[in-house]
């Protein structure tokens, strides 16, 4: 893999003078945001303040890393409304990315890979997706690349002579876990601004979170149907090679 810093530019067009530009630069090493100057992170940043119940650096860390992450985000868009229209380009090297939505949607987009970057812990499982970022995925696609890329973490651990975990039990757990982080947010976001488009991204993220475990609880029936072509083929013994 390259190891160019990952460019990735965000153009939000709200009509008017509301226009923002979004650079977002991710340090191919340690896949996480490279953040420049910043004033002093806001209290409502720090980690006594709702943090989740099994913070891991709840004992030495002074503000929540998944907060800091979005502070940014809760300053410029604080005054939005969640329906309020955008016209969003995303630029990135291998493409670009136009669309119309409304603010909630592209700042669940914003926070999504935010969050996935931040450094958080709880969080790095969704690093490689962060990597290769698919701004307004839907449903389907986020849980075929969710899956598919915590998959290729376990081929890795497996080659390592390490325990792997096929059935996907842990990547459950780890949803439940983005779902906590996610309250967490939801509650530190609760009455700082005017507008509910922060707020209602974070809700946006969570409702995957949430229907996540229940989509491997079925089996993953939607995936296995969208496989179930190239499963009929190589439960035959496949095609000649």
């Amino acid at each position: 893999m390259s190891g160019q810093p990952i460019d990735i530019i965000y153009h939000i067009d709200c009509g008017g003078e509301h226009r923002y530009t979004i650079p977002i630069r991710i340090d191919p090493a340690t896949q996480e945001r490279t953040r420049g100057t910043e004033s002093a992170p806001p209290d409502w940043a720090r980690i006594d303040r709702h943090a989740c119940p099994d913070c891991p650096l709840a004992a030495g860390q002074t503000h929540c890393l998944a907060a800091l992450a979005i502070c940014d985000l809760v300053d410029m868009f604080g005054h939005m409304l969640s329906y309020s229209e955008a016209i969003v380009r995303v630029e990135m090297k291998q493409r670009t990315i136009e669309t119309r939505t409304t603010m909630q949607r592209v700042i669940s987009s914003l926070a999504g890979l935010f969050l996935a970057t931040s450094g958080c812990p709880s969080l790095a499982f969704l690093k490689p997706m962060a990597r290769f970022h698919l701004p307004f995925a839907s449903r389907e696609e986020t849980l075929f690349r969710s899956v598919s890329s915590y998959m290729l973490l376990q081929y890795f651990l497996h080659k390592e002579g390490k325990p792997c975990d096929l059935e996907l039990k842990q990547l459950q757990a780890r949803y439940v876990q983005l779902s906590r982080v996610n309250h967490s947010l939801a509650h530190r976001l609760r009455g700082l601004a005017e507008g509910d488009a922060n707020i209602n991204a974070v809700v946006l993220l969570d409702l995957f979170a949430q229907d996540f475990p229940n989509a491997i609880d079925k089996g993953l029936e939607e995936l296995e149907t969208l496989c179930r072509p190239a499963l009929d083929i190589l439960e035959q013994g496949g095609a000649p090679l």
